[in-house]
Formats: C-alpha cells, sequence, structure tokens
C-alpha cells in the first residue's frame, strides 16, 4: 500500500491512498476507537448474487449500517415483487445475523422503489413505500408510514456526542429528467425551475434539520451523487437549480460538519468542493455491494479525489468526536482497505 499525506491550502485534508495496481495488505480490524462513532454504507445488492461483505461487516462493529438505495432490484408494476425480493434479502443468513447486532438503517433508489431511473410518476409508489418499511421493520405507528416519501433522520451517540443521519428520498417527489437525445447520452440538465428533486415538504423538513441540529457530525445520505456534475447518468445536476440549492443550503450552514453518502453508481469515489474558508463537503460514493462497473475506464469528476474504485466494495466511515475527524474507507473482501480519506473538521 502506497500512502501519502498532503494539505489542501484551504481545506486541511490529510490524505492516505491505497493504490489499485498494488497488492495491498491493509486491512480494518476490530471496532471503531472509543471516541468515535461507525457507520458502514452500502448500495446495490442483487439478492441472486452472493454478497460477500456481511461477516467482514460484522466483525467491524458498526453502530449501524446504512442502506443508501438499491437494497434490491425488484423494478416492477407488481407490489408483490418487490415484497418478496426483500423478504429473499431478510433470509439471508449472514445479513440476519448483522442485522441482530447493529441497527439498520436505509432510504431506496429507484429498482428498490421498482421503476428504474423512476420518480413522482411511479403508480405504485405508495405501496412501494410501505414494502421498504416493512422490510425495514419500521413501526406501524411510525410518522414515516403516514408522510408522503421515506425521508427520516436517526441519531447515533456514545459518550463524546453526536452523529445525526439524515435519509433523503430522491424518488417518490422527483420530476420527471430530461432524455438527451441529440448527443446520445442518458440525461441532460432539466433547466425547468418549477422541477423538483426533494419537494417542498422535505426540503422543509431537512432545512430544519439541519438548522436545529446539535449533532457533532450530520451526515446526509442521497441516493444520488451530489457533486459528480459530468457523467450523463442519474445525478443532483440533472436538476441543476436543485444541486444548487443543496449546496447553498450546506454553505449557508457551513458551521455544520457535514458529510454526504451517496450510491447507485457502481463505483466508488471520494469527490470534495470547498464550502468555505477552511472547510470541507465530501460526498462519498460507495456502489456496489454484489457488481460493479468493472469496465469502468474514466469519466470527468472535476470534484473526484483520489482514484474510482470499480470493484465490489462497501463503505466504513468513523466520526471521532473528540479530535473533530472522519476517517473514511472503501472495503474490498476481507477487509481489505481499497481507499481512505481522512477529513479534520
Amino acid at each position: 500500500m502506497k500512502s501519502f499525506l498532503f494539505t489542501l491550502p484551504i481545506l486541511l485534508l490529510a490524505f492516505s491512498c491505497a493504490n489499485q495496481t498494488e497488492n495491498s495488505s491493509s486491512t480494518l480490524e476490530g471496532k471503531a476507537d472509543q471516541y468515535s462513532i461507525r457507520i458502514a454504507v452500502g448500495s446495490c445488492n442483487k439478492v441472486d448474487q452472493i454478497n460477500v461483505f456481511w461477516d467482514d461487516i460484522a466483525e467491524q462493529h458498526p453502530e449501524a449500517f446504512v442502506w443508501s438505495g438499491d437494497i434490491v432490484y425488484a423494478d416492477s408494476d407488481d407490489i408483490r415483487v418487490i415484497q418478496a425480493e426483500y423478504n429473499k434479502q431478510k433470509e439471508i443468513k449472514a445479513y440476519a445475523e448483522l442485522s441482530e447486532q447493529t441497527q439498520i438503517f436505509g432510504t431506496w433508489d429507484d429498482h428498490d422503489y421498482g421503476k428504474n431511473d423512476g420518480g413522482q410518476e411511479f403508480e405504485l409508489k405508495e405501496e412501494s413505500q410501505q414494502a421498504l418499511l416493512d422490510f425495514l421493520d419500521v413501526p406501524q405507528e411510525n410518522d414515516r408510514r403516514a408522510q408522503e416519501g421515506v425521508y427520516t433522520s436517526h441519531i447515533l451517540e456514545n459518550d463524546y456526542g453526536t452523529v445525526e443521519l439524515l435519509m433523503l428520498d430522491t424518488r417518490y417527489f422527483r420530476s420527471s429528467l430530461v432524455p438527451d437525445t441529440e448527443n446520445g447520452r442518458r440525461y441532460k440538465a432539466n433547466t425547468d425551475t418549477s422541477t423538483t428533486l426533494l419537494g417542498e415538504k422535505q426540503w422543509m423538513w431537512l432545512e430544519e434539520k439541519i438548522e436545529n441540529s446539535q449533532a457533532n457530525f450530520l451526515v446526509i445520505v442521497s441516493s444520488i451523487q451530489l457533486l459528480s456534475n459530468q457523467h450523463q447518468f442519474e445525478k443532483w445536476e440533472n436538476l441543476p437549480h436543485e444541486r444548487e440549492k443543496m449546496i447553498a443550503l450546506i454553505k449557508r450552514f457551513a458551521d455544520k460538519n457535514i458529510f454526504v453518502v451517496s450510491g447507485d453508481r457502481h463505483i466508488s469515489e471520494f469527490s470534495s468542493m470547498p464550502i468555505g474558508a477552511q472547510k470541507q463537503l465530501i460526498d462519498f460514493t460507495s456502489s456496489g455491494l454484489t457488481h460493479s462497473y468493472s469496465s469502468f475506464s474514466g469519466e470527468p469528476n472535476p470534484f473526484r479525489v483520489k482514484e474510482v474504485v470499480s470493484d465490489p466494495s462497501y463503505g466504513i466511515i468513523d466520526f471521532n468526536l473528540k479530535e473533530n475527524l472522519v476517517h473514511a474507507y472503501m472495503m474490498g473482501d476481507d477487509k481489505e482497505v481499497q481507499q481512505e480519506l481522512k477529513v479534520n473538521y
């Protein structure tokens, strides 16, 4: 494993890099230290393919495992198909064992929502919402059952402070995307400012949550990438006014320690954007758990930090509440560290 340390002048970032072209013996063993809250994250999981990571995650003892979307691949207009895929996932022994020892939180992306690249137009969204909440064992009396959309928050704590998870719903309210037929690309920016990604109620909820949070760290979980903005697939930039609104909101509360987790892409990467004189916004894309973009040969991302991991992977994130430090890892099989990033706040 090659390691190097450097500091960006305005960001005070420390990086430690694992070179994919070399064999690495670096592994992440055991629990986080007493000052840290550890979460594991992952997305893009096909139940008919073997997920080799569940036992590794269990041995790393996260406080929570966080699904950032595509928990299952169940594109269908039949709710029974979606429910059946969730049931298959819950029956996987290693996953069931993990869920007995740690909390499981999650949001959806398109394939567990029920429609590839689907948004507000999906006719089965209400039924699909209940199927997801059933999978996550959300009680019937929970407010999430009655609201429109699956967005929610969770607080994790230890003796040194708290980490608050803000789980977004990027499907239920999302306006239609615009195909880029002229350039032979999947999508182009929809510049109609009346369109939305989160919807009015969710935007109000998110702003209130960020403004009132007393947590040491806020983790925004978005199923699609926030920062990477030049590829042709789903991303916040497909509704550029919504991306600008989100970044403006985060900058407005730059005194908070905000970290973004995303999925969807079948690759893993770190993206970074300055949001203040000495503050950095990180978007940690962790994807996918059972399958990946193995033929990935590159794409522009002006915010990328380090190398893309195009093998199956999951993420581990340690939030050190004593030192105000985040240590994020892209993990391969047998707890092998593929890439890692340290951020001082």
